[in-house]
């Protein structure tokens, strides 16, 4: 490989590492049937809420459809019914630091790759609904894919090009407004104002800003709040590099929402996590002589692997091994 190309895949991977915390942050919540439900049930077209069975969403492995499919770290197939047949939903999320204008190919790949799938099986070809997350600082106008064909070409010819039409979320930190707060759940909201929020340029501005998401979250039941609290401190702190996870639990402490914290601490300590209480430090945990304590870890790791976190952050908050995380 030659010098050139290894600048190349040093910077393709670096892209990888920064967009990580985004990509699973979005998949632990929109992989959540319940938000999803939510999500579509606000901000989909009338025409498509209305045919859309909620209660019938199946996630689905790409890869079961096809070998040649292999997604990115952010996205979602689900299959579902409408009205005598099944369909899929793709959701894809972009982001900043992505702005990839394949992304439209990038659909149409899945869509041909879904319908060979449906083919070989001896079915009819399924609908296929792609939508399109963006989050980032600055709005983004994804273009569909006839914007790609020349401004110039015959309006005749436009029947015979295989057109789709792909339904585009902008939720970046200048198009907060499609936020609709007061019809949302608490934990779409939360997902939502955290993904636009982070973006936020002023430090005081982001520092209010995460101060009302734990007042939300401070809402839900014991088990829910250190769930939801938990998850979101860590993509925060990940993806906010003038911010860490400590300085948000300190923020959090000293803004009142000291019980609030300790009611967290108090439970993660439960599942098997020390976590510093003076300094705000997370740390790592130290195996339970207790027989007990192991199952607690192995299910909380369970959980924390369920909503995608890093096998690393996995390893931290529960003390356990790769082979240990890998193997549940």
């Amino acid at each position: 490989m030659d010098r050139s190309s290894k600048k190349e895949n040093s910077k393709f991977k670096k892209k990888e590492e920064l967009n990580q915390p985004h990509d699973l942050f979005f998949k632990a919540n929109m992989g959540q049937k319940e938000i999803l439900t939510d999500f579509l049930q606000n901000y989909l077209p009338n025409e498509l809420r209305e045919i859309i069975q909620y209660s019938s969403f199946v996630q689905v492995e790409p890869k079961n459809i096809s070998s040649n499919l292999k997604p990115g770290e952010a996205d979602l197939l689900f299959r579902f019914q409408l009205p005598n047949i099944n369909g899929y939903l793709l959701l894809l999320m972009e982001h900043k630091s992505y702005e990839d204008k394949y992304t439209p190919i990038q659909i149409m790949r899945y869509i041909t790759e879904i319908w060979q799938h449906d083919l070989a099986q001896k079915q009819s070809l399924s609908p296929i609904l792609p939508l399109v997350f963006h989050q980032g600082k600055k709005c983004w106008q994804y273009p569909q894919l006839k914007d790609y064909l020349p401004l110039d070409m015959p309006i005749a010819l436009l029947p015979y090009m295989p057109l789709y039409q792909a339904l585009y979320y902008d939720f970046s930190w200048e198009n907060a407004e499609i936020l609709k707060g007061g019809n949302l759940s608490f934990e779409l909201y939360i997902y939502l104002k955290t993904i636009i929020s982070i973006y936020e340029p002023k430090l005081s501005e982001f520092q209010e800003q995460t101060l009302e998401l734990f007042r939300v979250i401070s809402q839900f039941e014991v088990d829910t709040l250190v769930e939801i609290a938990t998850k979101t401190i860590t993509y925060l702190g990940t993806a906010r590099k003038d911010f860490s996870e400590e300085k948000i639990i300190e923020l959090v402490k000293q803004s009142g929402g000291e019980k609030t914290m300790e009611t967290i601490f108090d439970r993660i300590e439960q599942q098997g996590i020390v976590i510093g209480e003076k300094r705000g430090e997370i740390r790592g945990i130290s195996i339970g002589e207790q027989r007990g304590k192991q199952q607690e870890k192995l299910a909380f790791a369970v959980k924390l692997k369920r909503d995608l976190f890093p096998i690393e952050k996995i390893m931290e908050y529960t003390g356990l091994s790769r082979e240990e995380i890998l193997d549940l």
